[in-house]
């Protein structure tokens, strides 16, 4: 990615500027000296769940080592109720070449379960900082997705069976949403949601 960013730079700010350490290990510091300010976070390549990820400043020091991905952090994502948020966005691929993809209408959003803060005290706060289900799930902030009834829901608060969902919880301080949800947070603040999804 970060050498199509150099080749279309315009094209390619989708994503923040990554590195594979140890292969890009003397370009990840120039990038940390050249930006001291900035934040980073470390994910392991071969881990799930949210193990071993680590937000670290400029002037941690960081061992030289195989098998870990250096991404430019974020330090100010877009937030629904104070919470940071990523997307689960299901496709289909059924060519290659042609390149032939399709995007599931709906998918998952999951939430951190702490307000957001880059405060640099807060940095190794998982429940802020990181939006895993496996992570967020062990918080005491973590609201399962119920209906009135005290029922698990899909995780979504679309009612399947049609039924009259007046008298429903509505899921909105869920820890999951839909896009459904998601559409309606953007609209009550203001975010262009076919911009975001165009």
């Amino acid at each position: 990615m970060n050498r199509l960013r150099i080749k279309f730079p315009q094209d390619f700010l989708i994503a923040p500027m990554s590195y594979l350490l140890s292969e890009d290990f003397e370009l990840f510091q120039y990038e940390r000296e050249r930006d001291p300010t900035a934040l980073w976070i470390l994910k392991p390549v071969a881990s799930s769940c949210g193990r071993g990820i680590k937000i670290v400043q400029a002037h941690t020091k960081i061992n030289k080592r195989e098998g870990i991905l250096a991404c430019k952090y974020i330090a100010n994502p877009h937030l629904i109720n104070g919470l940071k948020y990523d997307l689960r966005v299901y496709v289909l691929v059924t060519s290659f070449n042609p390149l032939k993809i399709y995007v599931y209408t709906d998918g998952l959003v999951r939430f951190a379960t702490e307000k957001y803060s880059n405060d640099p005290n807060q940095l190794s706060k998982k429940f802020i900082h990181l939006t895993n289900f496996s992570v967020n799930k062990k918080s005491s902030k973590f609201v399962k997705n119920i209906d009135s009834r005290g029922r698990p829901t899909a995780g979504a608060a679309s009612n399947a069976a049609g039924e009259d969902s007046a008298n429903e919880d509505d899921g909105t301080q869920s820890s999951k949403w839909d896009f459904t949800m998601l559409k309606r947070a953007f609209a009550k603040q203001g975010s262009n949601w076919n911009m975001a999804f165009a």
